[in-house]
């Protein structure tokens, strides 16, 4: 995503009642991780530094990683292949470019059943 959307996005769940922690890159979103385990991870495939794809072989090695649902956005033209090729990272779903924020917050609602309480 690129930087404005991301902030709409973190924005969009923040005001949901989520809480958000955002990260540019996935090293650093990677780094993050390590630090404090998420409940959810909503991720753009096309990232400087390292892309979506690195972060998510990088992150399912992680010994906490398993149960993390992880939500990926991408305006890639194949994205049923992309899909495919990323269920078996474990990544529950991917939302094509541009995607409609309601259709976000409901997937998140999904695997995060309840924001906290503000």
């Amino acid at each position: 995503m690129t930087t404005q959307s991301a902030k709409l996005v973190s924005d969009v769940l923040r005001d949901d009642g989520y809480e958000v922690r955002e990260a540019t890159n996935g090293a650093e979103a990677l780094g993050r991780i390590r630090d404090e385990r998420p409940d959810l991870i909503v991720l753009d495939l096309m990232m400087p530094v390292m892309d979506g794809w690195t972060f998510v072989e990088e992150f399912r090695g992680e010994p906490f990683s398993d149960d993390v649902p992880i939500i990926v956005t991408s305006a890639s033209h194949d994205l049923p292949r992309t899909a495919e090729r990323l269920r078996s990272f474990g990544v529950r779903t991917c939302l094509a470019k541009p995607f409609d924020l309601d259709g976000l917050l409901a997937l998140v609602e999904r695997y995060v059943p309840s924001a906290p309480a503000a």
